[in-house]
């Protein structure tokens, strides 16, 4: 094996550089191949609304040549939230406070996309005492601060679809350039992914194809709310690192 490797035509790889431009499928472009990633700020406001020293944090950012910025956990839920600092979008009077942020986010020329997000049951219990997810498995004793899992009936989880989707159009209309649907550590559509925390028997459990249909059904009904030309990124793990969970 190792003679035939040595023997074979050297792989051509395109000549690429983190200043490099990249075209997205939608068409959007980033200015270059570097990213802020998404990292949960806790600066809302008791509203959850934007404040001033998150528009002081991301006029930081800004300045440091990134094609994109992805801020950390905006919920689709103010009920679920993962700690009471989150900013929410859910309804039009989230935007004014939120145009803010975008035109922070996007003044110096590079992407600024969102990450929207529903924790499910891994949210505090002093925010929600009993929270949705998929099926009635509350987190470890470890994890004693969230509180006592309710399974989602059907009609909810069609519910947190819609908000999914709202959050997007909202994000969109303020002037957001993308989003990315938080499909990772645990939250909302990582717990439905998940054989160990998704014990359902319905279309939204069991194999593989049926736990990812959450996940499926949120993005396209986001992709049908900001339409074909708009930024849709999601965010998964690799592994949830729990034996005999998603991998």
């Amino acid at each position: 094996m190792t003679a035939d490797l040595a023997n074979s035509a050297p792989i051509a790889v395109p000549d690429v550089v983190i200043t490099d431009t990249i075209e997205l499928p939608c068409g959007a472009v980033l200015s270059n191949r570097l990213a802020k990633a998404a990292m949960t700020e806790g600066l809302a406001d008791e509203r959850n609304n934007v404040t001033e020293a998150l528009l002081t944090l991301y006029k930081r950012w800004a300045l440091n040549g990134v094609g994109l910025m992805l801020t950390g956990n905006i919920q689709v839920d103010r009920t679920h939230l993962e700690r009471p600092g989150n900013i929410v979008v859910d309804e039009e009077t989230d935007l004014a406070a939120l145009r803010r942020l975008a035109a922070v986010g996007t003044d110096s020329g590079q992407h600024f996309w969102v990450q929207i997000n529903h924790t499910g049951r891994q949210t505090p219990a002093s925010v929600n005492p009993t929270p949705y997810a998929p099926s009635a498995i509350s987190l470890p004793l470890a994890e004693a601060n969230c509180g006592e899992a309710r399974e989602m009936p059907e009609a909810e989880i069609e519910a947190v679809i819609a908000r999914f989707a709202n959050c997007a159009r909202l994000c969109r209309e303020a002037g957001v350039t993308g989003v990315q649907i938080h499909g990772a550590h645990g939250y909302l559509i990582s717990q439905f992914l998940s054989p160990l925390a998704n014990h359902r028997t319905d279309q939204w459990g069991g194999p593989l194809e049926n736990r990812a249909r959450f996940l499926l059904e949120t993005v396209r009904a986001v992709r049908a709310a900001v339409g074909p030309d708009y930024p849709v990124s999601v965010k998964v793990n690799s592994a949830d690192f729990q034996r005999g969970g998603f991998d």
